[in-house]
């Protein structure tokens, strides 16, 4: 099946993108993820030039999202392994200044290290041989002031409780249970299908998020997709707390919607001749 022309699905994505880092990344400070966090600092260090040529690079690799796997797949490899905004972002992220600080574990490991003796004394040796003094200040936007040992992470039964209704009444949906133990929510919002898929861990993410859509009338499909992966944050939201679970799902519910939005704007533009 002809495809939608990828310049101008970058284009609607590269809009999304400025619009956000133009306002100071106000939907992405709230993401409940050590990804996100990490992202977000890394942007940070740049300078204005250098955040402009990394949202241009990474609005064509998300545009890529929206198109065929077999077709993209190469293209997506070449991208991300030439363009110097995305080999800086790479280099950038595995850096040590973000490999070593506790504030880009998830909560969960976070916590069991500091309260674990033996880690603490290893992390103290490690840290000895260092030239630079790893962040482990935890996201006020996310925690508040509250001490790491003090946080009560949500659970999935919570976390369950919040996500029904909040999807019942976006997308009409009840969950349908899957092998793994995901949940599958299939409705819509507007004249947009939605496939949103959700799984709750143990061992990584808390909660791990993807939404799939398909309009083949109007040759759009969009394939396990989050918010966060337009900016190339790893998914998987991990700083889930008791005290910011109801938010975060009702934040969830703003990124289904902005999402639909998206997808409708690139349903809409005309196929190729």
């Amino acid at each position: 099946m002809p495809s939608k022309s990828i310049d101008a699905i970058a284009a609607l994505v590269r809009e999304e993108l400025a619009r956000e880092a133009e306002a100071g990344f106000p939907t992405l400070t709230r993401i409940p993820s050590s990804g996100v966090i990490k992202l977000l600092d890394y942007i940070a260090t740049l300078s204005e030039a250098d955040r402009t040529s990394l949202i241009e690079a990474q609005a064509l690799i998300a545009a890529l999202h929206f198109l065929p796997a077999p077709l993209i797949a190469k293209a997506y490899e070449d991208l991300r392994t030439s363009d110097p905004a995305l080999l800086r972002l790479q280099n950038g992220m595995s850096s040590p200044g973000f490999s070593y600080g506790l504030r880009y574990l998830d909560l969960r490991m976070h916590r069991m290290m500091v309260n674990d003796p033996e880690s603490v004394a290893r992390m103290a040796e490690t840290r000895a041989g260092l030239d630079f003094t790893p962040r482990d200040d935890l996201p006020e936007a996310l925690v508040g002031t509250t001490q790491i040992r003090d946080i009560r992470t949500a659970k999935a039964p919570l976390l369950r409780k919040l996500l029904n209704p909040m999807l019942r009444q976006r997308v009409s949906a009840k969950p349908e249970k899957r092998p793994g133990g995901e949940l599958v929510y299939e409705g819509a919002i507007g004249d947009v299908p939605l496939r949103v898929s959700v799984i709750f861990s143990n061992m990584y993410g808390q909660m791990h998020y993807a939404v799939t859509s398909s309009m083949r009338e109007r040759q759009m499909l969009a394939q396990r997709l989050t918010y966060e992966s337009l900016f190339g944050a790893n998914t998987g939201w991990d700083y889930l707390t008791e005290d910011n679970a109801a938010r975060s799902i009702d934040l969830l519910d703003q990124l289904l919607v902005s999402l639909a939005g998206l997808l409708e704007r690139i349903a809409a533009l005309p196929g190729p001749d």
